[in-house]
């Protein structure tokens, strides 16, 4: 191994200065995965008024579920111990829930929730937290922005074609703009998919190119003289 590999190496394990300790962001990301499956859990068994099939086909109980499960992996397993597969997760899970977030304040959030607490979790705090805990923890890999796009865009895609196949047979969509019997139908649909999918085409490019930056920062400090 080359003196360079030797020290990027040593780089991520060691602690990265200027952000929480590893212990900290551990025990950060288990209350946050509680918070989420808490607030989940009570919406189905408070009655959200809908079936079981039709609740757990919305996007936000999806991507809030995803990032519980990766935000509890981290609070499980050392930093160092993660791979290039787990930081491919941990980006989608970034990019899964911020666009929870931004369509819920752009497109949904007239629609008065029936839970606010449950609302505030899921639409406002998860977002933010696992945002931040992306960039305070970013991955110890850098991470290729063309390969992120395709990987990261497969669940939204199949995310849509569940939805319309489904929605076909039960006569139920979880959210407006992917409702054909609108007037415009299911061109009108196209539409308004293909504008969701641009802005989640941006977000996983910002996402990469911040959580790499991120990464290429701390490594520097690292490594620069004095630390």
């Amino acid at each position: 191994m080359s003196s360079r590999s030797s020290s990027a190496a040593s780089v991520e394990r060691r602690p990265q200065r200027g952000t929480l300790s590893e212990p900290a962001l551990r025990v950060c990301r288990a209350l946050l995965a509680l918070m989420a499956l808490t607030a989940t859990g009570y919406d189905v068994a408070a009655g959200p008024g809908v079936s079981d099939g039709d609740y757990f086909s919305y996007f936000t109980v999806l991507s809030n579920l995803f990032a519980a499960a990766i935000l509890l992996h981290g609070a499980l397993r050392p930093a160092h111990t993660r791979s290039r597969t787990v930081e491919l997760l941990r980006g989608a899970a970034v990019v899964y829930i911020l666009t929870t977030g931004i369509v819920y304040l752009l497109l949904l959030s007239g629609h008065a929730p029936a839970y606010p607490w449950v609302n505030a979790i899921l639409h406002y705090l998860m977002p933010v937290a696992v945002t931040l805990d992306w960039l305070s923890d970013p991955p110890s890999v850098r991470l290729d922005p063309a390969r992120t796009l395709v990987m990261w865009m497969a669940f939204p895609l199949l995310y849509v074609l569940y939805t319309l196949a489904r929605g076909a047979i039960v006569d139920w969509y979880p959210y407006f703009f992917v409702n054909p019997h609108r007037s415009g139908g299911y061109l009108l649909v196209a539409g308004d998919c293909l504008a969701v999918g641009i802005g989640i085409a941006a977000l996983i490019a910002t996402t990469t190119w911040a959580g790499n930056r991120r990464r290429d920062t701390l490594c520097q400090q690292l490594l620069s003289p004095g630390t």
